[in-house]
């Protein structure tokens, strides 16, 4: 079995969609193959900056042969009162390029119908590939892509050759003006711009690698972790490099190299996240630390040619320079303090028809005192007001403008030189916390307050304009920033009524207004409960365990996560199926009744005194269980009402001729399943 490579070769693509362009380029080969009947034992994608290649191995010489078969007329239709074809079957016929000897009948939902068997199939790969590859390439889609010269074409970048290669043989694939051959090109520097021949495909990689190209990125990957691992060692530290970095540097590179480099250890001084951001984020250099995470003056560079004094010097220089800006940035920013910088704040505009970054502290102060009330935090907040005043002050420094990155990190160290008190300096910074999924929460009360109250604002005056998420449209991260909202509450264990926060929360936005009071209010909060089911499924809960916590409406986002979390660790004992059971037969009976009064003196039945003296016995308990939010402990009571409620069933006739008795019996029964749906809406629940 043969072995084919398709490498399109093109000018360096951007480091930031090379991964993307992998993933489609096996996605789509993978369909084609399996559109056109050709049969692979394995389909990968890889590459490097200057090449997308699709690898297939184990190709069979010919296509998978089957049978189509395509529906025509009915039969009653194909043919006329004299048995001679209709219009509808000629045709069928001509479509097809087929006589009428060729087709057959069949019997579909017991009426007959014109079939014709089509074999398709058994061709030559080699012309199959031919047809498909060129397909392949216009299939894949990129975030901008450009045309060249006089060319139709469109490609992330230019496309500068195509190698087609089946084993030993060419594959004559022709895209815009370009056929592909056996050609190749090695490193740009390493080896030079001469084309060269590959002789099959199964050396591919080998005769690359002679030419100073890696092909395989996972291959580029694993140098890449092995020199940074060899280099920590040597020089006694550890590389400052996650897998996002590692990313970027397999994508800049088709020969990766290691170099050092340094610079004067006065910059030390310098906020250690300014120094990495400066390394990482501008230069994609990998910092060194000491063991006790403060940085040294070493870093190390990947270059993507042979290393030598002159690169690390060049090196070296650009680093120095942009240093010197961040020190200068630095020590300018720090002659004034962030109080002095909150009228400039009424320059920056927040949103359009939303005010000022000043508007919007003012109403995170406000909305700091409303969340403070409601979570019992009313000591935290003299200073998470005057964090909530200053978190955006460090927008409008030198420092943030050219590192954006670190909004929020440079407050906190401008905080601590301003004298403010330690709590406002590390609030300051975390307000901004969670960034991402997994990333860390505020780690003090006036941090968690101010980064609830940031996110709430961003939420709500926004939802006031008439902004909505839909589908793939979220400039704005309301869905991240929602759910580091949901994050908080759950992990932090609060309690946040979230209705009368709105309520309250909703006055400051009086001014900013497009919709109808309760129209805001729906679509805020479809949205947050959409976003809880999605926190829910996270954490393992079921579909039909999320529906009966989210029924009883997102008022206290923890408080449903308990419930739900109190169902599904309920679920997996024994006893779980004696509660659903109980409450769906008790539920099954009520439908189509209005809510009656409980009146006990009509119950005469030993089953029915029972299952009352049950519901009265248990009802204080039960409560005081929701009360203390003690959710196992109230699934415990309600699981023993299981036997009770079978007795009566099995001996009590709810559906008496006695409409008294059957109003009693109704009434009692409701009652208990008011008890079952204080917890969840138990209906929600699938039995199995």
């Amino acid at each position: 079995m043969a072995r084919l490579v398709f490498e399109i070769g093109l000018e360096e693509v951007p480091h930031e969609i090379l991964f993307d362009c992998f993933t489609q380029l096996q996605t789509e080969g993978n369909k084609l193959f399996q559109e056109s009947g050709i049969i692979a034992e394995k389909i990968e994608a890889t590459g490097t900056p200057r090449r997308l290649v699709l690898i297939a191995e184990g190709v069979q010489p010919v296509t998978l042969t089957r049978v189509v078969e395509k529906k025509g007329p009915a039969l009653k239709a194909a043919y006329d009162a004299d048995g001679k074809p209709t219009k509808a079957l000629e045709g069928f016929l001509r479509a097809n390029g087929i006589t009428e000897k060729e087709v057959t009948q069949k019997e579909i939902n017991g009426g007959l119908y014109i079939f014709y068997e089509k074999k398709e199939g058994g061709e030559p790969v080699v012309q199959v590939l031919k047809r498909i590859l060129p397909n392949l390439v216009s299939s894949l889609k990129f975030p901008k892509a450009m045309r060249w010269a006089t060319y139709e074409m469109t490609f992330v970048r230019p496309v500068r050759w195509l190698c087609a290669l089946l084993d030993k043989e060419v594959i004559p694939v022709k895209w815009g003006h370009l056929e592909a051959g056996n050609k190749s090109y090695g490193h740009r520097t390493l080896f030079g711009l001469e084309a060269f021949e590959i002789s099959s495909a199964q050396t591919y990689e080998e005769e690359l690698q002679k030419h100073f190209v890696i092909v395989h990125h996972q291959n580029r990957r694993e140098i890449i972790s092995k020199e940074i691992e060899a280099a920590s060692q040597t020089l006694g530290v550890q590389a400052v490099c996650d897998e996002t970095l590692l990313d970027t540097l397999v994508s800049l590179t088709e020969y990766p190299e290691m170099a050092v480099g340094s610079f004067e250890e006065e910059f030390l001084k310098l906020p250690k996240e300014v120094l990495i951001s400066e390394m990482i984020e501008h230069q994609k250099f990998i910092p060194l630390q000491k063991s006790d995470k403060t940085l040294v003056n070493r870093f190390l560079i990947v270059t993507n040619t042979h290393p030598n004094e002159t690169i690390v010097a060049g090196n070296e220089r650009v680093i120095r320079a942009r240093f010197n800006d961040g020190k200068f940035f630095f020590d300018e920013d720090r002659k004034r303090s962030l109080e002095s910088r909150l009228e400039e704040l009424a320059r920056v505009a927040f949103a359009r028809n939303l005010g000022s970054l000043k508007d919007k502290t003012e109403r995170l102060e406000k909305i700091v005192g409303i969340l403070a009330r409601y979570l019992g935090m009313e000591k935290d907040l003299p200073l998470a007001q005057m964090t909530a005043r200053l978190c955006k002050t460090d927008l409008v420094t030198h420092m943030v403008y050219e590192f954006p990155e670190l909004q929020g990190i440079v407050g906190y160290y401008y905080a601590l030189h301003d004298g403010l008190p330690i709590n406002v300096a590390i609030s300051i910074k975390e307000h901004y916390w969670p960034k991402f999924s997994g990333d860390s929460l505020p780690s003090l009360p006036e941090g968690i307050l101010v980064s609830l109250a940031d996110r709430f604002d961003n939420l709500f005056a926004l939802y006031a304009q008439g902004y909505e998420v839909t589908g793939s449209r979220d400039p704005l991260a309301l869905r991240r920033q929602t759910l580091g909202i949901i994050r908080i509450l759950i992990e932090k264990k609060l309690h946040l009524p979230l209705r009368e926060v709105y309520r309250e929360v909703f006055a400051l936005y009086q001014p900013y207004l497009t919709l109808e009071v309760q129209e805001y209010e729906n679509r805020v909060f479809d949205f947050i409960t959409t976003r809880v089911k999605t926190v829910f499924r996270e954490y393992g809960f079921a579909h039909d365990e999320i529906e009966a916590g989210i029924a009883m409406a997102v008022e206290d986002i923890y408080d449903v996560f308990c419930r739900v979390s109190a169902i599904h660790t309920a679920r997996q004992g024994e006893n779980f199926q004696n509660l659903a059971i109980a409450f769906r037969r008790v539920k099954n009976i009520l439908k189509g009744f209005e809510i009656l009064p409980l009146a006990s003196d009509k119950l005469q039945e030993p089953a029915e005194k029972a299952l009352y003296e049950m519901y009265q016995k248990s009802l204080p308990d039960y409560e005081k269980a929701l009360s203390a939010r003690d959710y196992g402990l109230a699934i415990g009571i309600l699981t023993s009402f299981r036997p009770v409620v079978d007795a009566f069933f099995d001996q009590v006739l709810v559906m008496d001729q006695d409409e008294n008795k059957k109003n009693a019996r109704v009434a009692l029964l409701q009652h208990v399943d008011a008890m079952f749906m204080k917890l969840v809406d138990m209906e929600k629940i699938v039995i199995e």
